[in-house]
């Protein structure tokens, strides 16, 4: 009777090892150099470790993250009013800080899109790079890169939806805009400078009507 239950649990530690064996070869392909390999696999990788499991490493040199960023959001409702915006970021990061042992990861949903906005394809990143140092016209958006922007700000939208507590005085809104602020944060030379301010930097996004989000 034992031989059943030890090939049973042999069983569930092969498929534990093995599902956690390709996480861990998935997250450390996302964080290594540019490759043949990385380039092939890139999007496999992306698609399996956003948004919850997407590594950030931006708290280390040579490029440690120096801002803030976030996202507002408004609705317009069926009479045509429009609501104020609503900051869609700060309660879960507010939650995030308030639960230190077992933080809420919900605020990565935000922060993770706003990166896949920000951070491109590395190689053309590079390419890029290149053209702008030999001072050559820079090459445009790739089809790609420019649906995934779309995607990504129709999650954004659709997620925003989701937030705003009852935007139409519990009716329901047509449109919603997403707004992506940037705040620059002062240099680490002014970090006694109580007087000191970073910039902002603002980007609306095209409304989408709230069917198309459903």
């Amino acid at each position: 009777m034992r031989l059943p239950h030890q090939a049973l649990r042999r069983a569930v530690l092969l498929v534990g090892t093995a599902l956690l064996g390709g996480h861990f070869t998935m997250s450390a392909l996302s964080q290594a150099p540019l490759s043949p390999a990385k380039v092939r696999y890139e999007e496999t990788v992306n698609s399996y470790l956003e948004p919850y499991f997407a590594q950030n490493w931006m708290l280390f040199a040579p490029d440690p993250i120096t801002d803030d960023r976030g996202i507002l959001a408004r609705a317009k409702c069926s009479d045509g009013s429009v609501t104020d915006f609503y900051d869609v970021t700060y309660p879960h990061i507010k939650a995030a800080q308030d639960s230190r042992f077992f933080p809420s990861r919900m605020s990565r949903l935000v922060t993770n899109g706003l990166q896949s906005i920000s951070n491109h394809d590395e190689l053309m990143n590079r390419l890029r790079q290149n053209a702008q140092n030999d001072k050559k016209p820079l090459i445009p958006a790739t089809p790609f890169e420019k649906s995934s922007r779309n995607e990504t700000i129709t999650f954004l939208s659709r997620y925003s939806m989701g937030q705003m507590p009852a935007p139409c005085g519990g009716g329901r809104p047509s449109e919603i805009q997403v707004r992506m602020y940037i705040h620059q944060l002062p240099p680490w030379s002014k970090r006694k400078d109580p007087e000191a301010e970073g910039k902002v930097e603002v980007e609306d996004f095209a409304w989408r009507k709230v069917e198309e989000l459903r």
